[in-house]
C-alpha cells in the first residue's frame, strides 16, 4: 500500500478529530476559525458511549452539539444521528447555529445532498431535517410531553440539549430511537428535580460526568460574578447552584403540571405576538409622536367583550411583557383565552404606560394587574396620577402587586387570613389549567418554554420560584390576580379583601 503523503496524513487526522475538523471548517461569528475551550475539547475528544452534563449557562454546549453532531454527519457515510430537546425553542438555538455554519463554509454547504431541482436537502417542516450526499442524515425533534415525534427514528447517535427537562415518557421514547451500540450524549442546566431520568443518569456508572460552571468560560469576570450573585440571591440559593454552579443543589420542583399545560395549549385564530424595541422608540421627539409609533407597531383594532390585561414591566436587563385574555362563556364555564402579547425590550416606562394607555382605548379591560416593582411602580404611578391619563379613569381598574407581599383573602372573626401574593397568583394559575378554563396559543414556543420550565424551592417553610425565564408568567400571574378580584367585586365578596400588603420581599 503506498504511503499517505503529508497533506493526505494531515487531511485524515482531521477528519478524525472533532476538534480539528471544527477548527477547520467551522466559524466563529465574526468570522475567524473556530477555537475550542479546553473543557469543550475534553468533551468533543471523549470517546465514551454515554456521556451527561451538569453545565451552568455560557459554558458553550450549544457549540460542542453543533460541532459533533456536523463532524458525524460530514464524516460518517450513511449516518444517522438525533438532535433532541425539550422544545422546539430550545432546537431552534441549535438550529441557527448550524444554517450560520452552512452558509459560512461553501465546502460544508457542499456537503449537503440535493433534490432533483438542485436545491439542497435542507428540509423545515414538519421538523427540521439535514441529508448529505454520503448518505446521513441529521434530525432535529421536539420531545413535547410524549416523546411522539421520536418514535419512527431508529439512530446511530443521540445528542439532547437541556435534558432536565425532558419528560419521563419523553425519555422512554428516545431510548427506543437509539441503536445498539449507538452513542448518547445529554447536555443540560440541572433543575434540581430528584425524581427524574436526568437525575438519575448523573449518578449512574455507565455515564461518564462532565461537569461545567459557568465559569469555565473565559470571559468570566468578577463583575459577572458579582451581578449573578446579586441576581440569585447568593450561593445558597437554587438559582445560582442550578444556573452558575451547574450543580442539582437544593430539591426543585415544577411550579406547573405540563399535562393540564398542554390541554390547555391550543390554536388560537386571533391571537398576535408584538415585539417592540428601545430602538424604534429612540427617535421619539415628543409624546404625540410616541404614541403614534406605539400605535403604528402595535397595530391593533378595537375589540368588545371582557378582556384582562397583565403586565411584568422591565427596562435594561429585563424584557417587558404585556398579555391580554379575553374571557368568554364556553358551555357554563369562563374561560380566559390569551390574544395578545406584547414583548418589550430597553422601552423606557413613559413609553410603556403609553403602551398600556393604548390598550386600555382599544380593549376597555375589566382590570390590568401590573408588578409594582422597579419599573412597574413609575408605570403605575403616570398612569394614575397624570393628567393626561385621567380620561382613562384606570382608578380601581389598575392595579400594583408586590410580589413579595401578602394578600389577605378573608377575614374570620375579625382576623384577616393572608397567603403570600405569588403562591396565590400561581395556585389561580394552576386551577384554571387544572379546569380547562384558561386557552395559550399553541403556536407561542415562548410561553410553552417558561411555564415548563419554571420550578420552585422550599427555603424555611417558604416557596421560593425560579428566576430569570419567568416574564410571561409574572404577566399572567398579575391577569389572573386582577381578574380574580374584579370576579369578587362583582358578587359583592365582603369578607374578601384582596389588595397586596407592602412586606419584606420574598420572592423578585
Amino acid at each position: 500500500m503506498a504511503r499517505m503523503s503529508a497533506r493526505e496524513r494531515k487531511l485524515a487526522e482531521t477528519l478524525t478529530s472533532p476538534v480539528l475538523w471544527g477548527q477547520g471548517y467551522l466559524r466563529n461569528r465574526d468570522g475567524s476559525p473556530r477555537v475550542y475551550w479546553p473543557h469543550q475539547v475534553e468533551d468533543l475528544l471523549c470517546g465514551e458511549k454515554n456521556i451527561i452534563h451538569l453545565d451552568g449557562r455560557d459554558v458553550g454546549k450549544s457549540v460542542c452539539i453543533t460541532t459533533d453532531a456536523l463532524h458525524f454527519a460530514f464524516t460518517t457515510r450513511g449516518g444517522q444521528g438525533l438532535i433532541a430537546a425539550p422544545h422546539q425553542g430550545h432546537l431552534d438555538t441549535l438550529i441557527e447555529e448550524i444554517e450560520f455554519q452552512l452558509d459560512a463554509n461553501p465546502d460544508l454547504m457542499a456537503s449537503i445532498a440535493l433534490t432533483k431541482y438542485g436545491k439542497p436537502k435542507i428540509h423545515r417542516k414538519p421538523y427540521f431535517r439535514l441529508e448529505f450526499t454520503n448518505g446521513s442524515i441529521l434530525y432535529f425533534r421536539p420531545a413535547g410531553a410524549y416523546g411522539d415525534a421520536f418514535r419512527s427514528l431508529h439512530v446511530d447517535r443521540v445528542w439532547v440539549d437541556e435534558g432536565a427537562w425532558l419528560t419521563e415518557k419523553a425519555w422512554k421514547a428516545l431510548r427506543q430511537c437509539l441503536k445498539s451500540g449507538g452513542k448518547l450524549r445529554i447536555y443540560s442546566t440541572p433543575n434540581g428535580m430528584r425524581n427524574t431520568t436526568y437525575y438519575r443518569l448523573t449518578t449512574s456508572t455507565q455515564f461518564k460526568v462532565f461537569r461545567w460552571p459557568s465559569w469555565l468560560n473565559p470571559n468570566w469576570t468578577e463583575e459577572r460574578e458579582a451581578e449573578l450573585l446579586e441576581f440569585y440571591g447568593g450561593r445558597d440559593s437554587a438559582g445560582w447552584q442550578h444556573e452558575v454552579a451547574g450543580e442539582h443543589g437544593k430539591p426543585s420542583y415544577g411550579a406547573f403540571n405540563i399535562e393540564h399545560l398542554n390541554l390547555c395549549r391550543q390554536e388560537v385564530l386571533e391571537y398576535q405576538k408584538v415585539v417592540i424595541t428601545g430602538e424604534e422608540m429612540r427617535d421619539c421627539g415628543t409624546e404625540e409622536e410616541a404614541h403614534d409609533r406605539l400605535e403604528m407597531l402595535l397595530n391593533l383594532t378595537p375589540q368588545t367583550g371582557v378582556f384582562w390585561i397583565g403586565g411584568d414591566l422591565g427596562y435594561t436587563n429585563d424584557p417587558t411583557e404585556i398579555v391580554v385574555f379575553r374571557e368568554q362563556e364556553v358551555g357554563e364555564r369562563p374561560v380566559l383565552r390569551m390574544v395578545l402579547r406584547i414583548h418589550m425590550e430597553r422601552v423606557a416606562y413613559p413609553h410603556i404606560a403609553q403602551a398600556i394607555a393604548l390598550l386600555e382605548r382599544y380593549f376597555t379591560p375589566t382590570g390590568i394587574g401590573v408588578d409594582n416593582g422597579g419599573n412597574g411602580l413609575a408605570v403605575v404611578q403616570e398612569l394614575l396620577t397624570l393628567d393626561k391619563y385621567k380620561p382613562l379613569q384606570l382608578e380601581g381598574r389598575l392595579r400594583g402587586y408586590d410580589f413579595g407581599g401578602m394578600t389577605t383573602l378573608a377575614v374570620r372573626d375579625g382576623r384577616e387570613v393572608k397567603k403570600r401574593t405569588k403562591e396565590l397568583m400561581t395556585s389561580l394559575i394552576n386551577g384554571a389549567l387544572q379546569r380547562r378554563q384558561i386557552v395559550f396559543p399553541v403556536d407561542d414556543l415562548e410561553i410553552e418554554d417558561q411555564f415548563t420550565t419554571h420550578t420552585y424551592t422550599l427555603h424555611n417553610g417558604r416557596v421560593v420560584y425560579s428566576k430569570g425565564n419567568d416574564h410571561i408568567i409574572d404577566a399572567v400571574r398579575c391577569a389572573m390576580l386582577v381578574r380574580e378580584q374584579g370576579r369578587l367585586d362583582q358578587v359583592g365578596e365582603e369578607t374578601v379583601c384582596l389588595t397586596p400588603l407592602v412586606t419584606d420581599p420574598v420572592f423578585i
